[in-house]
């Protein structure tokens, strides 16, 4: 395999081993696991994986919708259906209405509906996990996580926690987030345009650093505070969650430059300082 391909196949793996690592469904523990989660724009979503004393998908989606419903009172309305993870099937309430957006928003969940409603089925214990947006937040559970971040296991005996959320949203935050594709466009035309390797590597590194700073940073979550403070939602909010993440990309051309560059530094080839014709023309790159 040539080293253009090599260069190019290890920075696609990175890039999907970042990506992986923010997936999954984080349950563990518990055969019943109650996901609610807060969305940045105002409205919550309530997952309800529960097989065993429940017969019918029929009853999970009933049983998920009046959790739904006393988890998050005032809320407008609600939709239930039947989805599927990794071949599970569970229960999704998508509620509207949850809360107002804008500069402090303050939430107060009662996971004791979803305990309830368990306990009165049949289970011995059951799991629920907080899902919040990526925004400045403060905490202040009744009881501690017991269950990793975020994570209760409920059981008998035990009094399920009340959870105060409040969100303070920072739409600077996403500035900059978008500051990252900006530097990694700029890197890759140093990279690919520049006369002098003393500026195409620096530009090649700077379009990769990029890139790793967006999976590390979660930066494809900033576009959160947008919509938690009221100044975007919809299809826009859902544009601008998506746009820092051009920087993942732009990595790509980048490391392949600096690879082949190194390789052939490496080889004894001249490059300190003298002007160079562009990559395409000097074979730096092709």
């Amino acid at each position: 395999m040539s080293l253009r391909r090599t260069a190019a196949l290890g920075v696609v793996l990175l890039l999907l081993g970042g990506l992986a690592a923010c997936g999954g469904t984080g349950r563990r523990g518990p055969g019943a696991w109650a996901h609610v989660m807060v969305l940045p724009d105002g409205n919550g979503r309530l997952d309800l994986y529960a097989a065993g004393p429940l017969r019918s998908d029929a009853e999970v989606r009933a049983l998920a919708e009046e959790m739904a419903r006393e988890t998050f009172p005032g809320a407008r309305g609600t939709r239930t259906r039947t989805l599927t993870d990794r071949g599970e099937p569970f229960a999704r309430v998508d509620v509207n209405g949850v809360y107002r957006p804008g500069e402090r928003v303050s939430l107060r969940l009662d996971t004791a509906a979803v305990w309830r409603g368990l306990e009165e089925r049949g289970f011995p214990d059951a799991g629920v996990r907080l899902w919040l947006p990526s925004v400045p937040t403060t905490l202040r559970p009744t009881a501690p996580p017991n269950l990793g971040s975020r994570a209760w296991r409920l059981r008998k005996g035990t009094t399920p926690p009340v959870v105060q959320v409040t969100m303070r949203p920072q739409a600077m935050r996403w500035g900059g987030a978008m500051a990252l594709p900006v530097v990694g466009a700029a890197g890759v035309a140093l990279a690919f345009f520049a006369r002098w390797r003393r500026l195409s590597l620096p530009g090649a590194s700077l379009a990769v650093a990029a890139a790793f700073a967006t999976v590390v940073t979660s930066a494809g979550r900033q576009g959160d505070n947008l919509g938690v403070a009221g100044l975007l939602s919809g299809r826009a909010l859902e544009a601008a969650t998506i746009a820092p993440l051009a920087a993942l990309p732009l990595a790509l051309p980048a490391a392949m430059v600096l690879a082949v560059t190194l390789y052939r530094l490496a080889r004894g080839r001249r490059g300190s300082g003298h002007p160079e014709t562009l990559p395409g023309r000097s074979g730096a790159f092709w």
